[in-house]
Order: C-alpha cells, then sequence, then structure tokens
C-alpha cells in the first residue's frame, strides 16, 4: 500500500476485499497484523478454529466502517451487571459474540433484542440475525431462531449464515434441509472444514447420499416450461465428472452433455449422455414421478480451469426433440457438491449406470454412449499416471535362494487378485520339471499377502531347485503393470506369464512349449485353450470384426478377450493367460501397455505390436492347456463390467487404421 495512507484506511481496504474474497487467508494475516499495531482500534475480526466457540465470520457489506471504538451506550439487564450496548452494528456483533463465548446466551438474545428494538437498521443485519439465531438455538429456543435466521440465507456471502441453519435445521430433525445448508457454507468456503464435518455427521446417520443435489430448475428453450431435474449424484476423479439424475423429458442418448461456467462464459465441459428408463430405480429413491427418465454423463472438465470456484452450474441436455433443457444451480460449487473418489469408486459408478441401463431393456452399446474420445483417452491416462505413482511402493520377498549357480532358464509370473490357492495345480505340475527356474506371484490383493506368502515359503522350503518369490503392490495395479513388475524382478532368460486358473493337461506340456520357445526365442508362443470340461475355448484371437459401440459378429466373452470360436480369420493374438517370450523380444515390445485400465485387451495390444515388429505369433495346437477361467480373480464385478468396454473403446481407437489396413472391418462410431 501507499504510504500516504492512513493505517485505518488500510484495514478498511482490506475488509472490503475480504467481502468479496472470503477465502484469502494472506489477506487475514495481513488484516490480523494492521489491527495489532493499531491501538486506538478494536482487534480485527479474526476466524477461530477450536470449537465449541463461534470462529468470528467475515463481516457483512452492511458492515463497512471505519475501525474505530465507537461511542456505546450502557443498560441493565435483569440480575446481570450493566452491560454496554454498542452503537455500530459491527461493534455491537463483537459485543454479543463475546456473551455468546461465554456460553451467555441469554444475556447475547437479550442484548441483540434491546438493540434490535432501538434501530431498524441493526434489526436488517445479518451478522447480527446469525448471532442472535446461534444464541437462540443454544437456548432451546429453535423455531425462533429459524423464524429469525431464514429471511437473511441468500442476503450476506458468508458460510456462517448457512451454516448456523444447518445446525437448526439438524435440531429440528430435518436432516435433508440441514445437509444442503451446510454443503452451500462449505461451497461460499471450501475450507470451512466444520460444515464438511457437520454435513459427513448427517449423511452417516440418515439415508441422505453423499453429493446429492436434489432440485435443480431447468428450462427447456423451445417451450420455456419449467422442468425439475434431479443430480442424484456427481462423483470426480481428475478432470473426470460422473453425473447421475433424473429427467421428466426424455433425452437423446448418444448427444452430448454441457457443463457452463457462468463466470466465464467461453469455458465449458462436455460429455456424452445415455438415457434409460427404470419406474422401479424411482420408486425406490422416492421420486413422485416415477416415469422419470434416468441418465449418466461423463464429463471431461479439465478445460474448467477454474471448475472449482465455479459459483454457480448450468448443465445443458438435449432432448429427443432437439430442443435444449438448461438446468442451473443457486450459488453451490462444483466442487462442494462433486464427491471426490478413486477411479476405482468412479468405474463402480459407471458400473451401476451399465447394469440399470442393461436391465431397463438398453443395450450395452447404448450404454456406453456416455464415453466420448476424450474421456476414453482421459481415464487411460489417468490410470497411467495412478500405476506409476504407486509402483515405487511395492514389495518384494525372496523366499529362497536357489542350490544351483545354473543361470535361470524360466521364470514364470503369476498375477494374484484374490484366493491363490487355485493354482496349486498348476505349480504343483511346474515344480516337477527339474530345470533351473523361478516362480513369482505379483499380489494386486493386499488382503491375500499373508495366504500366498505362506503357500509360497512351504513349497520353497521343499523345492530347493527353485528360486520363489512374491511381489506385494499396494493397491490393484491392474494386469499390466502387475506383469512387468514381475518381469522387473524376473531374472528369466525367458518369460511365462500364466493365470491362476489355468493348468496343462500334463507337466511335459510345459517343457515343450519351453523347448519350441528355445527354437525359436524371436516368437510369441502359446497353446491351445479348453474350458475344464473339454470344451475348445480359444485357439487364439481373430478378429474379422470390431465394432467400438456394438458387439455383432463379434462375441465378448466376459469382457476378457474377442473372437471365442468365431468364424475362420487370421490369428491376431493371443490370450494374456498363457504367454511364453524371451526376455528379449519382451523388452523389445517395451511389456504390456499400462495404458488399459486393470484388465483386458492388453494382451491383444500386445501381439498387434509384435505384428508391427514382424515377431511370429506362434500358439501350438498339439499342446493342451485348460484354463478355469474367472476362478483365479475375485475382482469387483464393477471392474469386469466396466473396464472391458472402457479397453475396448481405447484399443479401438488405437488400432481402427492398422486393422482397416489389413481388411478387418472397423467400424469407430463415436
Amino acid at each position: 500500500m501507499n504510504s500516504g495512507v492512513s493505517l485505518q484506511s488500510s484495514l478498511v481496504v482490506l475488509q472490503r476485499h475480504l467481502l468479496d474474497f472470503p477465502a484469502d487467508s494472506a489477506a487475514w494475516q495481513t488484516l490480523a497484523q494492521l489491527s495489532a499495531t493499531d491501538e486506538a482500534a478494536t482487534p480485527s475480526v479474526h476466524r477461530q478454529q477450536d470449537p465449541p466457540q463461534i470462529a468470528n465470520p467475515p463481516t457483512s457489506t452492511s458492515h463497512n466502517l471505519p475501525v474505530s471504538r465507537a461511542p456505546v451506550a450502557q443498560v441493565s439487564l435483569a440480575n446481570q451487571s450493566p452491560i454496554k450496548i454498542a452503537e455500530s452494528a459491527e461493534a455491537l456483533f463483537r459485543q454479543a459474540k463475546t456473551l455468546a463465548d461465554d456460553s451467555n446466551f441469554t444475556g447475547c438474545i437479550t442484548l441483540v433484542e434491546r438493540a434490535m428494538a432501538k434501530s431498524k437498521e441493526l434489526a436488517q443485519d445479518p451478522m447480527l440475525a446469525f448471532i442472535y439465531a446461534h444464541s437462540l438455538r443454544n437456548a432451546s429456543q429453535v423455531e425462533r431462531a429459524l423464524e429469525v435466521l431464514l429471511p437473511f440465507r441468500r442476503v450476506a456471502p458468508t458460510p456462517w449464515i448457512p451454516f448456523e441453519l444447518g445446525l437448526i435445521f439438524k435440531s429440528l430433525n430435518r436432516p435433508a434441509d440441514a445437509y444442503l445448508c451446510l454443503k452451500e457454507a462449505r461451497g461460499l468456503e471450501p475450507e470451512f472444514t466444520w460444515a464438511a464435518v457437520e454435513a459427513a455427521t448427517i449423511v452417516s446417520h440418515t439415508n441422505i447420499p453423499l453429493g446429492r443435489l436434489d432440485r435443480l430448475t431447468a428450462n427447456r428453450q423451445a417451450e420455456r416450461d419449467p422442468v425439475e431435474l434431479i443430480i442424484e449424484r456427481l462423483l470426480r476423479f481428475g478432470n473426470l465428472l460422473l453425473v447421475i439424475g433424473w429427467s421428466p423429458i426424455p433425452g437423446r442418448s448418444g448427444s452430448r452433455m454441457r457443463l457452463l461456467d457462468p463466470l466465464v462464459p467461453t469455458m465449458t465441459a462436455s460429455g456424452g449422455i445415455c438415457y434409460y428408463q427404470r419406474p422401479d430405480v424411482n420408486q425406490v429413491i422416492g421420486s413422485e414421478a416415477h416415469n422419470l427418465h434416468g441418465f449418466v454423463s461423463l464429463i471431461d472438465c479439465s478445460s474448467l480451469t477454474r471448475w472449482s470456484e465455479v459459483g454457480e452450474l448450468q448443465f445443458v441436455m438435449q432432448s429427443v426433440d432437439g430442443a435444449s433443457m438448461r438446468a442451473s444451480t443457486n450459488r453451490i460449487r462444483l466442487c462442494d457438491i462433486a464427491e471426490e473418489v478413486s477411479l476405482d469408486k468412479l468405474l463402480e459408478g459407471l458400473l451401476g449406470s451399465f447394469r440399470i441401463s442393461m436391465d431397463s431393456g438398453t443395450p450395452w452399446h447404448e450404454a456406453i454412449h456416455m464415453f466420448t474420445a476424450q474421456t476414453t483417452q482421459i481415464c487411460s491416462q489417468l490410470f497411467s499416471h495412478y500405476t506409476k505413482s504407486v509402483k515405487h511402493r511395492s514389495e518384494v520377498h525372496w523366499l529362497n535362494s536357489k542350490n544351483s549357480n545354473d543361470p535361470t532358464k524360466l521364470s514364470f509370473i503369476f498375477v494374484q487378485l484374490g484366493h491363490f490357492d487355485i493354482a496349486r495345480p498348476a505349480l504343483a505340475q511346474i515344480c516337477k520339471l527339474g530345470m533351473s527356474m523361478e516362480i513369482i506371484v505379483v499380489n494386486n490383493s493386499t488382503q491375500f499377502f499373508s495366504e500366498s506368502f505362506h503357500v509360497l515359503n512351504r513349497m520353497a522350503g521343499i523345492y530347493k531347485n527353485i528360486r520363489f518369490g512374491i511381489v506385494n503392490n499396494p493397491e490393484n495395479l491392474g494386469f499390466s503393470a502387475a506383469c512387468n513388475i514381475g518381469a522387473s524382478n524376473a531374472t528369466g532368460e525367458f518369460l511365462c506369464f500364466h493365470n491362476n486358473d489355468l493348468f496343462a493337461n500334463a507337466s511335459d506340456d510345459y517343457l515343450s512349449l519351453l523347448h519350441r520357445a528355445i527354437a525359436q526365442p524371436g516368437a510369441i508362443h502359446s497353446a491351445y485353450q479348453y474350458f475344464t470340461d473339454g470344451t475348445l475355448m480359444q485357439k487364439g484371437i481373430a478378429i474379422t470384426k470390431i465394432n467400438s459401440t456394438s458387439n455383432y459378429d463379434i462375441t465378448l466373452y466376459n469382457g476378457y478377450s474377442i473372437g471365442r470360436n468365431q468364424s475362420p480369420g487370421e490369428i491376431l493374438a493371443c490370450s494374456g493367460s498363457l504367454m511364453l517370450m524371451s526376455r528379449d523380444t519382451f523388452d523389445q515390445l517395451n511389456g504390456f501397455s499400462e495404458e488399459f485400465i486393470y484388465a483386458h485387451f492388453e494382451d491383444i495390444d500386445l501381439c498387434m505390436r509384435a505384428r508391427q515388429q514382424n515377431i511370429p505369433l506362434l500358439i501350438w495346437e498339439d499342446i493342451t492347456f485348460f484354463h478355469a477361467e474367472g476362478g483365479g480373480t475375485i475382482a469387483p464385478y464393477h471392474l469386469g463390467g466396466t473396464t472391458g468396454h472402457v479397453n475396448r473403446l481405447l484399443f479401438s481407437m488405437r488400432w481402427q487404421k492398422v486393422l482397416q489396413s489389413m481388411n478387418t472391418e472397423v467400424e469407430y462410431v463415436l
């Protein structure tokens, strides 16, 4: 500030600044420092952090007064010593707050009531209404407190009024109203932790879903008739926002939902949207109109650089007749009502949308409309970033050392997600091979680490010529990252990626596969796989037609791969359930792509990259393996049910042109 500006003027300027920017912590610190140096000034308003005292809220617009000691009048309260009544609203607020902080709520009520009786201007002051209502609530006059404070809810830009209203509604056993008020308070002040704690407490004791905003006012631009839109959940991971809600007007699947920032009109975010109709679901959630249409949208918010500061939200949707529907919130921020979740939880929300959509008769390729090319890429990038940030915390445990000094010929790599007992048949066969090798288990489920450790530790004590190791990942990093971690710790000349629920017809099948890999080390080797009932499961993956948003002409079996027992076509890939290749070949391919989310299609992607580098794929018909598919994992259904679709889109985008050049029809219609 200029030196010519007086200290008191500087204080006034700072106070006015804080009215517009109440979250500016640096300004609060400066205000406190300037106030401390002014002996003639009353100590400045500041925010305390230790409940149960009321923290001093920032003053409202009616408090733009010079910071000085104001003259006071004096009154006597019954059975109490005389209390001076300040003539300014700001000084009166401090005086009333001191009484409230001392739990003298009766004194505070009497002080404010007598002051308001003397001045109509004081009776219209929002912060005096706040401290008055606070004292009334604590004096068990809750209905009166609501009557006093409710008219001021939209008057002052301070979080303390909706916060106090939330506590009043809570006392009146109105949890839904309390929740929305508390969330509004935190929307005005994102760091308002008391409001967050109170809101979370209410949610934990009631059936109010976290992140719910009940009513948005919408207008169809074509007819201008009001529409009530319900946002059920807003889930945020990174720049992705999953919007789940209900609309009385059917929308057009495959259209876009846009999120507007009214503070910066040029800033918009968009995503695909899918509609479905489930009257039974609406009835369960207590909707008045059971014919509402459900919708789900996945929005890319990366263009909203200020999206956490948006003070009003506007959603734009498209109805089946092409008209736009615009829904706006009122002073509730996106950062406040959007629940911050993990990628796993976001996928769980997506799966719920898939299941509800398909249960209502909507084909899955209609449900996939919630994805766009951009949001699919963002999902992939976020997951890849996530695995890279977590991998360094993986722990490697070697359970024994080999008796032999011979170089390790073969490394078996198992990825575990669930109980490891199902791998016992394969382990028993492998341990009979009598060669220099190692078995590495990469554990993606920390809750089963102890179980796997004991199984391998017992085997390590029996089979001295085999080196046993287990890698414990701190989180589920997905199939690709787990395979790459296993390979990075392996010392074998050849690497065999092996599912837990796979086993050979006989131990000699492993030797046959290895001998052929030794004879042709520059290739990827696999074998025919059968279901446990003897039915042919696959002899490789042949893509005759792949469509990113429909599944005709190919079979998507449990989301794991495509092309089961389909019409003859060129074999392009083998399943990741059994792959044997040299270390040099694996390194040449840079391992599995960690851009595929958790699992599915990473095996086909690796084989496509091998094809581009002229690395042969050899699938041996005379070597037999059995696959109890799905038995080796307890992956949550939302992973298997969602990631297969997401990765299918990602694979289609990545390999569309290559497959088309091979006369393989690819329809990419996002």
